[in-house]
């Protein structure tokens, strides 16, 4: 089956390996960004910047096509540790500029890009300067499931790449569909909770995502109960008490940590009196949340990693962690390009232990 459901891709991607790009790189292009603008540019950018907020993803996602490499000059440092995969994928990362975080107009402009890529929220803060001198710029969000789709065709018009934009939002619906069809039927809505936790001199402590976000929307697409919703409806993410998590009596329990101490935390918490007492008078399971690079929950190309390792601790039965891993080999391969023993050595090594 699941050899099955990368066949398509695999002809698409050799069919545009052949055909090379439809337009010519120096037609004149309008771009209609997230804010429903239109940009015209006189010619496809050759020189492009990508700043401001949440760049490790907005690069990661840029590093789909394959002109990237060639066409990005300069990344602005929001790392949690994303520049360790931009030197795995992009052998002439480290002769890119990195940009300071909170980079300005006076770090950007001197570089004279073609166009800068921002997220919706930086408009303010950056791109009405940049604009003001002349740049162009192009605004994503990537926030929803429906935006990741709509923003990766925005950055398929900008490196004139668009049919591989069309192959791989093909390739993330095909994996949903296919974990749909394993999970359909399923009688019981496993009760879930994601709880962001965060260690500091305090002590631990612990929220839960907005309802509208990205981690929300894929617990419901799963068919689980996200028990937390109601008391999260708007905003970014909402702390809560241990108190409140008792109560709620999450079945499954999944960490998410930024900076990769899931595991360490998840292990703490098995350690405590009060959780143990909680576990022992439950049928509760806690398990820290995917994370290689970066962590699997976010609006990253990796959403899907996390959807399809989701839909393996609600339904192992259905989705065993053969299937999970074997999603997680033909997307590095087909999508990023990477070997079988790069994969093996500098990906798995990292995620083996949440598959257990």
């Amino acid at each position: 089956m699941k050899k099955n459901m990368f066949i398509i891709l695999i002809i698409s991607l050799l069919f545009v390996s052949c055909q090379g790009n439809i337009l010519d790189e120096t037609a004149s292009v309008t771009i209609i960004d997230a804010l429903n603008r239109e940009i015209r540019l006189n010619s496809y950018p050759k020189r492009i910047v990508i700043a401001g907020r949440q760049t490790p993803m907005l690069a990661n996602f840029a590093y789909l096509f394959s002109s990237a490499s060639d066409k990005l000059i300069a990344v602005e440092n929001r790392s949690q540790s994303v520049d360790q995969f931009l030197e795995l994928i992009d052998k002439d990362f480290e002769n890119k500029l990195v940009l300071e975080k909170f980079a300005g107009v006076e770090q950007i402009a001197p570089l004279e890009p073609d166009l800068v890529i921002l997220k919706t929220s930086m408009q303010e803060e950056v791109g009405d300067l940049l604009e003001e001198i002349g740049i162009k710029v192009v605004y994503v969000s990537f926030e929803s499931i429906e935006e990741i789709y709509r923003d990766f065709r925005i950055l398929g018009s900008v490196f004139n790449e668009q049919e591989q934009a069309e192959i791989v939002i093909e390739y993330y619906q095909s994996v949903v569909d296919e974990i749909q069809a394993r999970i359909i039927g399923t009688e019981k809505e496993l009760k879930v909770i994601l709880i962001k936790a965060n260690k500091s001199d305090n002590g631990i402590t612990f929220s839960v995502p907005s309802q509208n976000w990205l981690q929300s929307s894929m617990i419901q697409d799963l068919n689980a109960s996200p028990v937390w919703i109601e008391a999260s409806p708007g905003g970014g993410w909402n702390e809560v008490n241990v108190e409140q998590i008792f109560n709620w009596a999450p079945e499954l329990l999944m960490v998410i940590n930024y900076k990769g101490a899931a595991p360490e935390i998840v292990q703490e918490l098995m350690d405590n009196q009060l959780w143990q007492t909680f576990f022992d008078d439950s049928d509760s399971i806690i398990v820290p949340f995917a994370y290689d690079f970066i962590s699997w929950d976010q609006p990253d190309p990796r959403w899907i990693l996390g959807y399809v390792w989701m839909a393996h601790r609600i339904y192992p039965g259905q989705v065993n962690a053969d299937f999970a891993q074997g999603v997680v080999q033909d997307f590095y391969k087909e999508l990023y390009g990477i070997s079988d023993l790069t994969i093996e050595n500098q990906i798995f090594a990292k995620i083996e232990n949440y598959f257990e």
